[in-house]
């Protein structure tokens, strides 16, 4: 066979769009892959503190800045229940430590304090990865087409537009009400398929009502103290959650694949690293600007490993035009 001419490697170079899977997983550091349970624990236990540092400073902050300032410490305490929640993930991908029990255990310790019910959310967040930008198949966010959307009713097609409705769109919508996988917290609800699956929702769920029961008691049994210093919170904390999901699946340039039309890394591409700034990104464990690389190696790469990992499939993305997706919001970034 006679060997290849530079202009024919140029052409096949430019028909194909995105490296294999193998590609990137070799350009990976070794060091990427490991995990490491103090690490993990140092992130659980630090996310914790801040929380309980919040807490702390919410007399002064409240006494001295009434509403305004109570607002603020809303807006700070969901980020950093977000934190909290991203070292949960972590458990749930198996990324947290080598020993599945000890994920599941911690898992529910993250994540029953914020009301994500850990095994049911963990099924739902899989399949989102595994099928991303999969037009039936993608969970935790619904794909539309036009035609779809032109069938719904006005409040189906333009809540999540209204600002505000990040507020409700994690809890209770998605996760209480089961708006559109199915409820995470009753066993019966679509998203589960066996009795092992609603056992360990039950479980899930359990941990939750405990974690709820407790702050009740803390809240000398007041359901305004509750709502007030717990529940809000925990808006924020989910209107984090869903700003940074959307932002790291959503915008002009991404695509969605119809059945046969997809596949794996053609899916993973399509996210966005979303560079914060001003300290946000360390905050929330680089989910935000490390997010390609942990869609495209989701049970493998622990959160303080994602930089790392993340300039190692710049490199391998670079040859292949807007395969590699990123967007700068910091003004010192």
């Amino acid at each position: 066979m006679a060997p290849m001419s530079e202009t024919q490697t140029f052409t096949r170079t430019e028909q194909k769009k995105l490296p294999s899977y193998e590609e990137l997983r070799k350009a990976i550091p070794a060091q990427c892959w490991e995990k490491s349970l103090p690490k993990s624990l140092f992130f659980l236990v630090l996310d914790f503190a801040i929380l309980a540092g919040l807490y702390y400073i919410l007399p002064f902050v409240e006494g001295y800045g009434g509403w305004a300032g109570l607002f603020v410490w809303y807006w700070f305490t969901g980020m950093f229940g977000s934190s909290l929640f991203v070292v949960g993930h972590d458990c749930g991908h198996g990324s947290f430590s080598n020993y599945p029990w000890l994920n599941d255990f911690f898992g529910h310790v993250a994540h029953a304090p914020i009301l994500a019910p850990y095994w049911p959310w963990q099924k739902s967040h899989r399949q989102h990865h595994s099928y991303t930008s999969h037009l039936e198949k993608d969970r935790g966010h619904p794909w539309v087409t036009e035609d779809d959307n032109k069938d719904r009713d006005w409040i189906s097609r333009n809540f999540a537009k209204i600002p505000i409705s990040g507020l409700f769109r994690w809890n209770p919508i998605y996760t209480f009400v089961g708006l559109p996988d199915g409820s995470h917290f009753w066993p019966y609800s679509k998203l589960f398929t066996n009795n092992y699956e609603r056992i360990q929702c039950v479980i899930s769920g359990l941990a939750c009502a405990v974690c709820a029961f407790i702050a009740f008691y803390l809240c000398n049994y007041s359901v305004y103290t509750f709502v007030k210093y717990y529940y809000i919170p925990l808006l924020f904390q989910g209107l984090w959650l869903v700003m940074i999901t959307y932002l790291q699946h959503q915008s002009e340039s991404i695509e969605v694949y119809e059945e046969g039309n997809w596949n794996y890394v053609k899916g993973q591409a399509q996210t966005i690293d979303r560079y914060y700034g001003f300290g946000m990104d360390t905050a929330l464990h680089h989910i935000t600007d490390g997010h390609v690389a942990h869609h495209f190696f989701f049970t493998k790469i622990p959160h303080y490993h994602l930089l790392e990992a993340t300039a190692a499939i710049q490199k391998v993305l670079a040859p292949y035009p807007d395969a590699y997706k990123r967007s700068t919001f910091s003004l010192n970034s």
